[in-house]
């Protein structure tokens, strides 16, 4: 751990030379997947990087550290060290490695069921699977968020085959649009299959995209969120 801090700082004084280094406190966190985090509070910087990178090699570990502190600090970084990360995640031994560990822990985790206090995920989904895919979508299991979390507004998760919506949307102040316009999003990547180019992995592809806008209330349920 201490080479890691070591190589934390060296990405630190690259990043901001002029500023002194906060604390550091790094940790290996059982993520479900290959999550990093950073946070700066009250002047120490908190790092929880993913279990699964525990034997990264050293030049990984500085790519991350330099994408992970760049996004903090709002820096830009050689895209040379987003090739290193990413070639080395999209690895076969780290894929299998990432796999084995979600469907373990996805194991562990609870679904809080479809029926909220004011909206029903099941009757949501039924809709738009019959207005947007002619009903030919299968079903996963639905479920609302163990939290009302703003950051994260909804995820499919494809290990335990489950979407997951925040509980802030069931709310009777949240528009019924923009709620049918984040399970759809997450139908949508139910529909289409993450694709790799150039050791890059695309989550959201462009067909993705294209059919995200066919939902009648696009613009509305977009702006609705970015002012939330």
């Amino acid at each position: 751990m201490q080479d890691l801090e070591s190589i934390f700082k060296r990405a630190h004084r690259e990043l901001r030379p002029q500023t002194p280094i906060p604390e550091i406190k790094i940790e290996f966190f059982p993520f479900a997947g290959l999550n990093h985090t950073a946070r700066l509070h009250e002047n120490r910087l908190i790092i929880r990087v993913s279990d699964i990178f525990t034997d990264a090699p050293a030049e990984i570990y500085h790519s991350l550290a330099l994408i992970l502190l760049a996004k903090l600090y709002r820096k830009k970084i050689d895209h040379s060290y987003h090739r290193t990360y990413r070639t080395f995640i999209l690895s076969d031994r780290i894929q299998e490695r990432a796999r084995t560990v979600r469907n373990d822990r996805c194991r562990l985790t609870r679904t809080r069921g479809s029926q909220g206090r004011y909206v029903d995920l099941n009757e949501i989904f039924n809709r738009l699977n019959e207005r947007y895919f002619s009903n030919g979508l299968p079903k996963p299991r639905l479920s609302w968020s163990a939290k009302s979390t703003r950051y994260v507004l909804g995820r499919f998760d494809m290990i335990s085959n489950t979407i997951f919506i925040s509980r802030f949307f069931d709310s009777a102040d949240v528009p019924l649009a923009v709620t049918e316009y984040v399970m759809f999003h997450e139908m949508l990547h139910v529909k289409h299959q993450s694709e790799v180019r150039d050791s890059r992995l695309i989550v959201h592809t462009s067909e993705f995209r294209t059919e995200e806008k066919r939902f009648a209330h696009y613009e509305e349920a977009k702006l609705w969120l970015k002012r939330f």
